[in-house]
């Protein structure tokens, strides 16, 4: 009783900060008017079910050959990843899964995003601590000489600067409105008198997902930052952070890893900016070609809900592309049928929250 009693507890919240979530990211794009490419309704709709599915899968299998908890937590790295698939859960297309699977993905959720934001699995102090601070300690005396001081080297870090905006253009081409399905920012942390965070995009060479992506000169791009201790960053469960002062202003040192080699020199730095470039370029190009291309905007859409799954699938020695043809076919019969809801309007962020929260609330009650 008492653990059915923490369950709920735990299922509540989760759902109570993803509904908040959700009307904060519609608000944020014009009250839901301003997504790119699609309105997430329509690419959630046509792959909540797979997606829940897979995952239900691919966890029990990894139970099933005594992974632990903190080991399955591990593969997938990115707690935030992990928040972001939540946007799923009012999505009525769901309820082609079971109440009973769904309850024990809402507990893997739940136990997964504790393991990887050390207990602190909803950014309640908006935090987003994927180190504990012993982790942030050994980072530090392990890459000390490694760190940049922005005075003795400003050209070093503007470009920094402008690579992260390439990051950030890429990422939005990668992923749409579900960027932080590779952007994970971490922290802060407390260093000192000072303040640390880290910023990290992941499975940035994806050739697999698209093409043109195959030629991205890294894989993992892995910033540390040590801030001014006036600067005030709060990051939030689906992953954006708000802050008191610009990043780059508050910047005082860094250490720049990509694929987990120290960048240290101008030239190295330059070199990278420049492959970069020359792919985001390349990328922009198609895009900015194939506008009105519904149908690859479309397919890109549902494959990228699948590819950052592919270490999970990797463990259980299986290629994240198999399930796809099942994917596109459900979207071809179902995309014409999905109703895109109305903004918000004058509706309080208490009654969309609420609204939210029971739609959730029905995916995992038992049916009489």
């Amino acid at each position: 009783m008492v653990k059915k009693e923490q369950f709920t507890k735990e299922i509540n919240k989760l759902f109570y900060t993803t509904a908040e979530m959700i009307y904060e990211t519609d608000m944020q794009h014009g009250d839901g008017r301003n997504y790119w490419p699609f309105h997430p309704v329509l690419l959630d709709s046509l792959v909540a079910p797979f997606v829940f599915e897979e995952l239900y899968r691919l966890f029990k299998i990894l139970e099933k050959n005594g992974y632990s908890m903190k080991r399955i937590a591990k593969i997938i790295k990115s707690p935030t990843r992990i928040a972001n698939y939540q946007y799923l859960w009012p999505i009525r297309t769901l309820k082609i899964v079971s109440p009973q699977k769904k309850r024990y993905l809402a507990e893997m959720f739940v136990k997964i995003l504790k393991t990887l934001r050390n207990s602190e699995p909803y950014c309640e102090n908006f935090h987003n601590l994927v180190w504990s601070p012993q982790e942030a300690e050994e980072f530090i005396k392990k890459n000390k000489k490694y760190f940049i001081s922005r005075n003795k080297n400003p050209k070093m870090t503007q470009l920094l600067s402008k690579l992260e905006g390439l990051l950030m253009s890429y990422a939005e081409l990668l992923y749409y409105y579900m960027l932080d399905f590779s952007r994970m920012f971490h922290g802060p942390y407390r260093y000192k008198n000072k303040i640390m965070f880290g910023k990290e995009f992941l499975d940035l060479n994806a050739g697999e997902m698209w093409d043109l992506a195959k030629d991205f000169p890294f894989d993992h791009f892995q910033e540390v930052g040590i801030y001014r201790k006036e600067m005030n960053i709060q990051a939030f469960f689906m992953g954006h952070t708000h802050t008191n002062i610009s990043y780059p202003e508050a910047l005082k040192s860094f250490v720049l890893m990509l694929d987990g080699k120290p960048i240290t020199s101008l030239r190295e730095l330059k070199n990278y900016y420049q492959k970069t470039n020359k792919v985001v370029e390349k990328i922009v190009r198609f895009a900015s070609e194939n506008m009105q291309n519904e149908e690859f905007l479309l397919k890109h859409g549902l494959d990228l809900f699948f590819y950052p799954l592919k270490s999970l699938y990797l463990e259980v020695g299986e290629d994240w592309r198999k399930i796809l043809p099942k994917v596109y076919e459900f979207a071809r019969k179902e995309k014409s049928k999905i109703r895109i809801p109305h903004p918000w309007g004058n509706w309080s962020k208490e009654k969309a929250t609420n609204f939210l929260i029971r739609q959730m609330e029905k995916q995992i009650e038992e049916k009489r």
